[in-house]
């Protein structure tokens, strides 16, 4: 970054003082540093980046993207659940690839009044605005209750009757509030059936998403691949030691420094495969570009078939060919923010006639025509994978070329439960015991993934701290999202100021090498 482009960044109006502050704390460290080996000709370096889901948090995503551009990173693939797919499918729609686009985006989505996504009935956005807006509104309303219930108990007792009939109708009146909560639920219940078990049809957060890809001229999912998917050389980017043999050259020297380093640890037979087919790979040694793409992903989840899906990548099991060229990706977006019971699943019939769909139900699904499902039903998908860093994790891996960034979102309370609890604290009460499971259910895929592959929450993922704000906070005032925006930002200038682009080519193929089991563990004694 050259120095008249911070003096414009430090006059942004969004940005808080400790923003500025820490910016230029950090300016001179984070512009001497490389963060890829991907260069396009005016230096911009590429990168892979995944964005967690979380609500109305999404403003704190759109803040660390910013972080990271006006430090002239640019991205090759993106991908994000809910939040973060919403932020995904803008940084695929706006510009082209060598423009900032957070700026563009953080104008779109800090214009729209996320209340308006609340299209539900009118008592649902009542409801839900005074819980989310006053602390104390299940203390209140349960002394409310409680208050009224002692008050019709209390009430035969209290008042005199002169016959016995009328006694015994006083008896009946603490009935009163059980009938009143019988009606009430039954016209809740009605309401879910009749409105597909959503609160919210979803209706006008679609046709916004819809818009604003319209604006930035994108009507169609075949618009959106047209202009965004790019490979090898179509990319027009540079490798920044030479676009010839350098990139080969390079890789085989590290895997022999690796050898060098960790002799005791390598299985010689398992090394010399590796080794070879790295030698051997004609492929790499004459086009360092090789495999080389671009894309976007969007998750979701299909209860009906009970699978995570990625769009576009999966789209043919429930689009045909001819539809993908006339239906906006705004609904691959509204299929994955669909937080079930908040907003109604998200439903598209499915053309069991067609080709193009016979055969990725064939591809993917291993279903034959007459087994495939009548109907793909999507609720959110972070209820499977809320953080779909596995989507880029590549494992014939020779050198990394670019790397695999993530950002998760957090909360204060978030932070003191990752801590974790007692046994008291867990099996306190039956909600905290299901809750737990229900915590430990929410996104396993993710946490299995970064479980076996610590490597990148040591080197590519950082968390932003959103604190107290609630991620269901459809009611947030413009204030609020600028914090998050600056927590977002904050966060992205912590990670790029720590961040080693030699490091972590040295880890990546230390990686590569284990799952191989080309590295192996000192044997140990075992019990069993």
């Amino acid at each position: 970054m050259k120095t008249e482009d911070l003096n414009t960044i430090l006059e942004d109006d969004y940005l808080s003082q400790a923003s500025k502050e820490k910016l230029t704390a950090l300016y001179e460290n984070i512009s001497a540093k490389e963060f890829s080996d991907l260069l396009d000709p005016d230096g911009h370096q590429y990168v892979e980046f995944v964005q967690e889901g979380g609500g109305v948090w999404g403003s704190a995503l759109v803040g660390y993207l910013y972080g990271l551009e006006v430090f002239g990173i640019r991205f090759l693939k993106v991908a994000g659940t809910s939040a973060g797919a919403i932020n995904t499918m803008l940084i695929a729609a706006c510009k082209t690839k060598e423009e900032a686009k957070s700026d563009l985006i953080r104008s779109i989505l800090l214009s729209w009044d996320f209340s308006d996504f609340m299209d539900g009935k009118t008592y649902v956005k009542t409801t839900l605005h005074a819980m989310l807006n006053n602390k104390n509104f299940f203390k209140i309303n349960g002394i409310i209750a409680a208050v009224f219930l002692i008050v019709l108990i209390v009430l035969p007792f209290a008042i005199r009757s002169e016959t016995i009939v009328s006694a015994k109708l006083m008896y009946l009146i603490p009935l009163v509030p059980a009938l009143i909560l019988f009606f009430c639920i039954k016209k809740l219940y009605h309401n879910f059936r009749k409105e597909n078990s959503g609160l919210n049809p979803g209706n006008v957060f679609l046709s916004t998403m819809t818009k604003a890809l319209d604006d930035l001229g994108i009507k169609t999912v075949a618009n959106l691949n047209e202009k965004f998917i790019r490979k090898e050389h179509g990319l027009g980017l540079n490798y920044r030691y030479g676009n010839g043999q350098e990139y080969y050259d390079i890789a085989l020297q590290s895997i022999e420094d690796i050898k060098t380093k960790n002799q005791e640890h390598i299985d010689q037979t398992r090394y010399k495969i590796f080794y070879d087919s790295a030698l051997n790979n004609d492929y790499y040694k004459n086009n360092p570009f090789y495999q080389l793409r671009s894309e976007y992903v969007v998750i979701t989840t299909d209860i009906n078939a009970k699978i995570k899906v990625e769009l576009p990548t999966m789209a043919n099991l429930y689009w045909s060919e001819e539809e993908l060229k006339r239906i906006s990706p705004a609904e691959f977006v509204r299929a994955s923010m669909s937080v079930p019971f908040f907003f109604e699943p998200y439903q598209k019939r499915i053309n069991r006639e067609d080709d193009s769909v016979k055969y990725a139900w064939k591809f993917w699904m291993n279903t034959k025509k007459e087994e495939i499902n009548p109907v793909g039903v999507f609720i959110d998908g972070g209820s499977i994978s809320n953080f779909p860093i596995d989507l880029f994790h590549a494992e014939e891996v020779f050198y990394p070329r670019l790397p695999l960034f993530g950002v998760q979102l957090t909360s204060d309370s978030d932070m003191l439960s990752e801590k974790g609890k007692t046994s008291e604290e867990i099996m306190k009460t039956p909600f905290s015991y299901a809750g737990n499971i229900i915590s430990t259910l929410k996104g396993f895929n993710d946490k299995t993934f970064l479980t076996k592959h610590t490597f990148y929450r040591l080197y590519s993922i950082q968390s932003v701290n959103c604190g107290t704000s609630s991620w269901l906070n459809f009611f947030m005032k413009k204030e609020e999202k600028e914090e998050l925006f600056n927590r977002g930002f904050q966060a992205a200038l912590d990670f790029l100021n720590q961040f080693d682009w030699n490091k972590y080519k040295y880890e990546r193929m230390m990686l590569t090498m284990k799952d191989k089991k080309i590295l192996k563990e000192e044997d140990t004694p075992t019990v069993g």
